[in-house]
């Protein structure tokens, strides 16, 4: 597959990158650990509305954009890098694509254009039992919450518009959480088990790029860092151990970029491969994000465990993707399965 990015590609990666250096700097990200989450998250919502982001992957009959995946991997790389609150992943990437794949279309008509002008902000529940699930990432700021229930012999749709979710303290100060109840809502549809793993496949490979931009920053830090710090009067970027970490760890991020890209090429252009190809994607990225989130710790010295440093806030959100929609086990254990097909 040939990964040349088009002009309109390389004009939403560049413009993204810019835009998010500026309306979301370190110092936003810090307010997540000083209980501002939710206020600054509420204020960089509408500046990404305006430009039209959780449009992105909606069909354009319902008031979208109707862009394809591999697109969702470019954006949701430069989210990474940034450590941006999940608003735009729950809403326009989760709640979106179940709704436009598992909603009746009533439901899409109703709720897809809502979602896709940044009118409503949904977020997606997947339970295996109908009455109850916990832990929905962005349930507390959500308008509408899309619950994905077991029923027949496939899954049901739930649309809930007055779910009063709690939300709670999790690793991630980044991330929200909220435990919602499942035991109301309207019906809005539903399907197979095939359509839900699609769902959740699509998911992954989004997850996946944002874990590439995080892994690609760390690295960035940590080369930045060592090439000006001295011990005993000698660059630490000058020895061979720690260029050969930092070698490694680029290597790691290269290998999960591909990864991505090629998942969501597939999701594009072979989506019947796409079940593998997005585990792929996931246990690549959890295993970089992983290793550079180390490394570049490491390449910090004692500083790199400091509250002061950035690195920290970047690996706490490393460890929440890396369980999220599946961790390296599971998705080996599904490769694996897909071997004997």
């Amino acid at each position: 597959m040939d990964f040349t990015l088009t002009e309109e590609q390389q004009l939403l990666r560049n413009s993204a990158r810019d835009f998010l250096t500026q309306e979301w700097p370190v110092s936003e990200m810090r307010r997540c650990l000083e209980g501002e989450g939710k206020q600054a998250a509420d204020e960089l919502w509408p500046k990404i509305v305006e430009l039209g982001w959780p449009a992105l992957l909606i069909d354009e009959e319902y008031d979208g954009l109707g862009q394809g995946v591999f697109d969702l991997v470019l954006l949701m790389e430069e989210m990474g890098r940034r450590i941006i609150p999940g608003t735009f992943f729950s809403s326009g990437v989760a709640a979106a694509v179940a709704l436009q794949r598992l909603g009746s279309e009533d439901a899409k008509l109703k709720y897809l254009p809502k979602i896709a002008e940044g009118e409503i902000r949904a977020a997606l529940a997947v339970a295996n039992h109908p009455k109850r699930w916990k832990y929905v990432p962005d349930a507390a700021g959500a308008d509408l919450i899309v619950a994905v229930v077991p029923g027949g012999s496939g899954v049901e749709l739930r649309l809930i518009t007055d779910s009063e979710a709690d939300e709670l303290a999790g690793l991630d100060p980044t991330r929200s959480l909220g435990e919602v109840d499942l035991s109301g809502g309207d019906p809005g549809g539903g399907g197979s088990a095939a359509d839900l793993e699609a769902v959740l496949d699509v998911m992954s490979i989004g997850l996946s790029a944002e874990m590439v931009g995080g892994a690609a920053e760390m690295v960035d830090q940590a080369v930045a860092y060592v090439k000006q710090r001295k011990q005993f009067g000698v660059v630490v970027g000058s020895f061979q151990a720690v260029q050969h970490r930092a070698a490694n760890m680029l290597i790691h991020v290269e290998k999960s970029r591909s990864g991505a890209y090629y998942a969501g090429m597939v999701a594009d252009e072979t989506p019947d491969q796409l079940a593998v190809a997005a585990s792929l994607a996931k246990v690549s990225a959890n295993q970089a994000y992983n290793y550079c989130g180390k490394g570049a710790i490491q390449l910090h010295g004692g500083i790199g465990f400091t509250w002061e440093q950035d690195l920290h806030l970047y690996f706490k959100r490393s460890k929440s993707c890396e369980i999220l929609l599946g961790d390296d086990a599971w998705h080996l254990d599904r490769l694996s399965e897909s071997l004997g097909d």
